[in-house]
């Protein structure tokens, strides 16, 4: 899978001087999934049923799917989606992702750099000290490089220094 590193020092740069920026979460892209079942699906169920004289040309056609879904898989992403952060506002809205706006307004407000949900990831947190449900506004991916966690890490030095808040967590 294609390290997202170049994606977290864009954002570790953006946020010292930026209006608003967006705390993407990163996810495969749907092609994928469709590409990769409708060449397996063919391959299993289709090709069986087809006349003798197509199914070779509809045996490679499958395999051919599959492997640019496997391709897709690897190569595109969506990066789109997220958590925008306004900090003037100090608003944090979705961006196709599900969750109600947040506002981290009045003391108690923390950062939190703690482990993700996948193996080898690493995850942004923003919590209050009254306590509540944690907003995970960012993930790496899963089995992501040392390069990867130290930006991400550094993300979390930024953004707490631009919104003045307490830095808890995994300091990489």
């Amino acid at each position: 899978m294609r390290s997202n590193a170049a994606l977290w020092r864009r954002l570790r740069d953006d946020i010292p001087q930026a209006r608003q920026v967006l705390l993407p979460r990163v996810e495969v892209h749907p092609l994928s999934w469709g590409l990769g079942l409708s060449g397996t699906a063919l391959g299993l169920w289709g090709v069986p049923l087809l006349p003798d004289a197509w199914r070779t040309g509809a045996g490679w056609l499958a395999l051919g799917l599959v492997v640019a879904g496997m391709a897709a898989w690897g190569l595109l992403k969506r990066e789109h989606l997220g958590w925008r952060l306004d900090f003037a506002s100090r608003e944090l809205a979705p961006v196709g992702v599900d969750g109600e706006p947040r506002r981290l307004d009045g003391p108690g407000w923390g950062l939190y750099c703690v482990g993700g949900s996948k193996r080898r990831s690493l995850a942004l947190e923003f919590r209050h000290e009254d306590g509540g449900k944690a907003l995970r506004v960012l993930e790496t991916r899963g089995g992501a490089s040392r390069e990867e966690h130290q930006l991400v890490s550094q993300i979390a030095d930024a953004l707490a220094q631009r919104l003045q808040l307490r830095r808890e967590g995994l300091s990489l």
